[in-house]
Protein backbone atom coordinates (compact mmCIF):
# COMPACT_ATOMS: atom_id res chain seq x y z
CA UNK A 1 0.00 0.00 0.00
CA UNK A 2 2.75 2.30 1.26
CA UNK A 3 4.54 1.85 -2.27
CA UNK A 4 1.53 2.61 -4.22
CA UNK A 5 0.48 5.77 -2.35
CA UNK A 6 4.59 7.07 -2.93
CA UNK A 7 4.17 6.01 -6.85
CA UNK A 8 0.94 7.93 -6.66
CA UNK A 9 2.71 11.02 -5.65
CA UNK A 10 5.75 10.68 -8.08
CA UNK A 11 2.89 10.35 -10.78
CA UNK A 12 1.78 13.94 -9.67
CA UNK A 13 4.69 15.77 -10.23
CA UNK A 14 5.20 17.31 -13.47
CA UNK A 15 6.61 16.24 -16.61
CA UNK A 16 9.74 17.67 -17.15
CA UNK A 17 12.80 16.81 -19.50
CA UNK A 18 16.02 15.11 -18.69
CA UNK A 19 18.60 17.55 -17.95
CA UNK A 20 21.98 16.63 -20.09
CA UNK A 21 25.61 18.34 -19.98
CA UNK A 22 25.73 21.61 -20.80
CA UNK A 23 22.58 21.88 -19.15
CA UNK A 24 22.28 25.31 -15.79
CA UNK A 25 20.67 23.46 -13.15
CA UNK A 26 16.87 24.52 -12.28
CA UNK A 27 16.63 27.05 -9.72
CA UNK A 28 15.11 25.33 -6.84
CA UNK A 29 15.07 26.54 -2.74
CA UNK A 30 16.95 23.94 -0.68
CA UNK A 31 17.89 24.25 3.44
CA UNK A 32 20.75 22.84 4.59
CA UNK A 33 21.37 20.70 8.09
CA UNK A 34 21.44 23.88 9.87
CA UNK A 35 18.34 25.66 8.54
CA UNK A 36 19.67 27.88 6.53
CA UNK A 37 18.24 28.46 3.19
CA UNK A 38 20.46 28.27 0.01
CA UNK A 39 19.84 27.38 -3.75
CA UNK A 40 22.31 26.48 -6.67
CA UNK A 41 23.03 29.88 -7.98
CA UNK A 42 24.22 31.08 -4.12
CA UNK A 43 27.07 28.63 -5.37
CA UNK A 44 28.25 30.34 -8.22
CA UNK A 45 31.67 30.65 -8.93
CA UNK A 46 32.66 27.52 -7.20
CA UNK A 47 32.59 23.92 -9.25
CA UNK A 48 30.00 22.11 -7.25
CA UNK A 49 30.22 18.16 -6.31
CA UNK A 50 26.65 16.77 -5.80
CA UNK A 51 25.62 13.59 -4.39
CA UNK A 52 22.68 12.41 -3.42
CA UNK A 53 21.76 10.05 -0.14
CA UNK A 54 19.32 9.77 2.49
CA UNK A 55 19.59 9.10 6.48
CA UNK A 56 17.34 5.90 6.64
CA UNK A 57 19.31 4.40 4.66
CA UNK A 58 21.14 1.10 5.65
CA UNK A 59 23.16 0.19 2.17
CA UNK A 60 25.78 2.21 0.47
CA UNK A 61 25.01 5.70 1.73
CA UNK A 62 26.94 5.68 4.22
CA UNK A 63 29.44 5.17 2.49
CA UNK A 64 29.21 7.91 -0.15
CA UNK A 65 29.16 10.59 2.91
CA UNK A 66 32.18 9.23 3.45
CA UNK A 67 33.57 9.82 0.66
CA UNK A 68 32.11 13.16 0.60
CA UNK A 69 33.54 14.00 3.91
CA UNK A 70 36.81 13.18 2.83
CA UNK A 71 36.59 14.98 -0.39
CA UNK A 72 35.87 18.37 1.39
CA UNK A 73 38.94 17.76 3.53
CA UNK A 74 40.69 17.40 -0.04
CA UNK A 75 39.36 20.55 -1.52
CA UNK A 76 39.06 24.33 -0.68
CA UNK A 77 35.76 25.16 -0.47
CA UNK A 78 36.30 28.85 -1.75
CA UNK A 79 36.62 26.66 -4.84
CA UNK A 80 34.90 23.43 -4.72
CA UNK A 81 31.46 23.04 -2.80
CA UNK A 82 30.08 19.65 -1.72
CA UNK A 83 27.07 18.66 -1.68
CA UNK A 84 24.42 15.85 -0.97
CA UNK A 85 20.80 16.31 -1.74
CA UNK A 86 18.95 13.56 0.10
CA UNK A 87 16.47 11.30 -1.99
CA UNK A 88 13.74 10.99 1.42
CA UNK A 89 12.63 15.15 1.87
CA UNK A 90 9.83 13.75 3.95
CA UNK A 91 11.75 12.38 6.75
CA UNK A 92 15.15 14.15 6.10
CA UNK A 93 14.89 17.67 7.53
CA UNK A 94 16.97 19.93 8.87
CA UNK A 95 17.58 17.54 12.56
CA UNK A 96 17.91 14.61 10.92
CA UNK A 97 20.69 15.82 8.38
CA UNK A 98 22.70 17.29 11.03
CA UNK A 99 22.61 14.28 12.75
CA UNK A 100 23.40 12.32 9.95
CA UNK A 101 26.33 14.74 8.52
CA UNK A 102 27.30 14.47 12.44
CA UNK A 103 28.62 10.82 12.24
CA UNK A 104 31.28 11.95 8.81
CA UNK A 105 32.68 14.75 10.56
CA UNK A 106 35.14 17.07 8.41
CA UNK A 107 36.84 19.75 9.48
CA UNK A 108 35.96 21.64 6.02
CA UNK A 109 32.25 22.20 5.10
CA UNK A 110 30.02 20.10 3.67
CA UNK A 111 26.22 20.20 3.26
CA UNK A 112 23.64 17.94 3.39
CA UNK A 113 20.38 19.32 2.14
CA UNK A 114 16.57 19.13 1.86
CA UNK A 115 13.61 21.15 0.26
CA UNK A 116 10.12 20.95 -0.90
CA UNK A 117 9.10 17.29 -1.59
CA UNK A 118 7.85 17.54 -5.03
CA UNK A 119 10.54 20.20 -6.55
CA UNK A 120 13.33 18.12 -4.80
CA UNK A 121 12.01 14.51 -6.54
CA UNK A 122 11.24 16.69 -9.72
CA UNK A 123 15.23 17.79 -10.11
CA UNK A 124 16.60 14.58 -9.01
CA UNK A 125 14.21 12.61 -11.79
CA UNK A 126 15.50 15.11 -14.16
CA UNK A 127 18.87 14.11 -13.21
CA UNK A 128 18.03 10.73 -13.27
CA UNK A 129 18.45 9.71 -9.53
CA UNK A 130 14.85 7.99 -10.05
CA UNK A 131 13.93 7.76 -6.10
CA UNK A 132 11.62 5.26 -5.29
CA UNK A 133 10.08 4.30 -1.93
CA UNK A 134 8.93 0.53 -1.98
CA UNK A 135 8.73 -0.43 1.68
CA UNK A 136 8.64 2.76 4.44
CA UNK A 137 11.97 4.02 5.84
CA UNK A 138 13.53 3.21 2.34
CA UNK A 139 14.12 4.70 -0.57
CA UNK A 140 15.81 2.85 -3.92
CA UNK A 141 17.64 5.41 -5.94
CA UNK A 142 20.43 5.34 -8.59
CA UNK A 143 23.95 6.29 -7.24
CA UNK A 144 25.56 8.95 -9.13
CA UNK A 145 27.54 12.68 -8.55
CA UNK A 146 27.10 15.09 -11.18
CA UNK A 147 29.51 17.89 -11.43
CA UNK A 148 28.55 21.41 -11.97
CA UNK A 149 30.65 23.77 -13.06
CA UNK A 150 31.35 27.79 -11.87
CA UNK A 151 28.63 28.58 -14.39
CA UNK A 152 25.75 26.16 -12.62
CA UNK A 153 25.89 24.08 -15.47
CA UNK A 154 26.73 20.56 -15.83
CA UNK A 155 30.28 19.25 -16.64
CA UNK A 156 29.51 15.74 -16.19
CA UNK A 157 27.56 12.88 -14.81
CA UNK A 158 29.50 9.84 -12.72
CA UNK A 159 27.43 7.21 -12.35
CA UNK A 160 27.71 4.35 -9.53
CA UNK A 161 29.91 5.05 -6.47
CA UNK A 162 32.75 3.36 -7.54
CA UNK A 163 34.71 6.74 -7.30
CA UNK A 164 37.80 7.81 -4.80
CA UNK A 165 38.14 11.29 -3.17
CA UNK A 166 40.87 12.27 -4.84
CA UNK A 167 39.42 11.29 -8.53
CA UNK A 168 36.59 13.44 -7.78
CA UNK A 169 38.93 16.17 -6.62
CA UNK A 170 40.23 16.21 -9.59
CA UNK A 171 37.20 15.56 -11.91
CA UNK A 172 35.82 18.93 -9.55
CA UNK A 173 38.45 21.15 -10.32
CA UNK A 174 38.77 20.20 -13.89
CA UNK A 175 35.00 20.95 -14.14
CA UNK A 176 35.76 24.70 -12.41
CA UNK A 177 38.71 25.44 -15.57
CA UNK A 178 41.64 23.56 -14.39
CA UNK A 179 43.72 21.51 -16.03
CA UNK A 180 42.37 17.72 -17.64
CA UNK A 181 44.24 15.04 -16.02
CA UNK A 182 43.84 12.04 -18.64
CA UNK A 183 44.52 9.11 -16.69
CA UNK A 184 41.91 10.60 -14.09
CA UNK A 185 39.66 10.62 -16.55
CA UNK A 186 40.58 7.03 -18.40
CA UNK A 187 39.96 5.69 -14.87
CA UNK A 188 36.84 6.85 -14.19
CA UNK A 189 36.07 5.87 -17.70
CA UNK A 190 36.50 1.89 -16.85
CA UNK A 191 35.01 2.19 -13.91
CA UNK A 192 31.97 3.61 -15.44
CA UNK A 193 32.36 0.81 -18.46
CA UNK A 194 33.03 -2.45 -16.32
CA UNK A 195 29.91 -1.16 -14.18
CA UNK A 196 27.66 -0.96 -17.50
CA UNK A 197 28.72 -4.63 -18.16
CA UNK A 198 28.22 -5.94 -14.66
CA UNK A 199 31.48 -7.04 -13.91
CA UNK A 200 34.69 -5.54 -12.57
CA UNK A 201 37.72 -4.14 -13.91
CA UNK A 202 39.82 -7.03 -12.84
CA UNK A 203 37.60 -9.87 -14.71
CA UNK A 204 36.78 -7.77 -18.30
CA UNK A 205 38.22 -9.70 -21.43
CA UNK A 206 38.88 -8.57 -25.10
CA UNK A 207 35.94 -6.60 -25.74
CA UNK A 208 36.72 -4.43 -22.84
CA UNK A 209 40.53 -4.38 -23.96
CA UNK A 210 39.58 -2.54 -27.13
CA UNK A 211 37.77 -0.33 -24.98
CA UNK A 212 40.73 0.12 -23.30
CA UNK A 213 42.76 1.10 -26.55
CA UNK A 214 40.07 3.72 -27.36
CA UNK A 215 40.13 5.35 -23.80
CA UNK A 216 43.54 5.66 -24.18
CA UNK A 217 43.36 7.23 -27.56
CA UNK A 218 41.00 9.28 -26.02
CA UNK A 219 43.05 10.25 -22.98
CA UNK A 220 46.26 10.93 -24.77
CA UNK A 221 44.02 12.89 -28.25
CA UNK A 222 41.76 15.18 -25.98
CA UNK A 223 44.87 16.90 -24.81
CA UNK A 224 47.18 16.98 -27.75
CA UNK A 225 44.27 18.38 -29.88
CA UNK A 226 43.91 21.12 -27.71
CA UNK A 227 47.69 21.47 -27.08
CA UNK A 228 47.41 21.69 -31.45
CA UNK A 229 45.06 24.66 -31.43
CA UNK A 230 46.48 26.56 -28.99
CA UNK A 231 49.75 26.10 -30.95
CA UNK A 232 48.22 27.15 -34.50
CA UNK A 233 46.13 30.18 -32.65
CA UNK A 234 49.12 31.38 -31.15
Amino acid sequence: MFAGVFLAMLATLPFAPQLHEGDAVPPIALVDQDGRAFDFESLLGRAVVVSFVYTRCTDRCALVAAKLARLARGVDARDIAVLALTVDPDYDRPRALRRYRGKFESPSPWTLATGQRDALLLLERRLGVEPESNVPGRTDHEDLVVLLDAKGRIARFVPGDDWTPGQMAVLARAARGGPYVPLVALEIFLREAAASCGRTVATIGIGSALLLVAALALAIGVPLVRSLGRYRAG
